[in-house]
């Protein structure tokens, strides 16, 4: 998938809005780190990409991560009961994808962290103050891919 990189706006990273065909077109905030000149890297935009046009393998692959990340978010916050508002029990983990939405993601190429890494914002119904994050090393292609940390948005930003 191609993205209009001209209507990105430059402020402390480079930040535009994206559209995850995918995902009922949806769109949300991509930030992406630029270079000494103030361009976007190729390597970023091609990640970018990259992820855009797998999204759908992304979004299974993180579903089990996100899944147990919630129950242990359930189980820190203690003895809940099974109709819990903010943290109800959840037996199938498919219910995650009505619990969790994306909005937006950055971009980070290898001089960030020692790799080339995304990281993913979520909100999310069991915090809405803090929402989720997870940020994932990438490889050359989603098999490749690891979760590298998955926290409250503070946590993984």
């Amino acid at each position: 998938m191609k993205v209009d990189y001209s209507k990105f706006e430059h402020g402390v990273n480079l930040h535009g809005k994206i559209v995850i065909e995918e995902d009922s077109n949806k769109e949300i905030t991509a930030q992406l780190q630029p270079d000494d000149n103030g361009e976007i890297p190729d390597v970023e935009k091609k990640t970018l990409e990259f992820f855009l046009d797998n999204y759908s393998e992304y979004k299974q692959f993180l579903l089990d991560h996100i899944f147990e990340y919630y129950k242990d978010c359930r189980d820190e916050w203690g003895i809940t009961e099974p109709d819990d508002e903010l943290f109800p029990e959840v037996k199938d983990k498919n219910k995650m994808y009505e619990m969790a939405s994306l909005r937006g993601l950055m971009v980070f190429d290898e001089a960030y962290s020692g790799k080339q890494t995304i990281t993913l914002f979520y909100d999310c119904t069991w915090d809405e103050e803090e929402g989720m994050g997870i940020r994932i090393a990438l490889g050359n292609n989603v098999s490749e891919v690891k979760v590298v940390k998955i926290a409250t948005i503070g946590g993984v930003y």
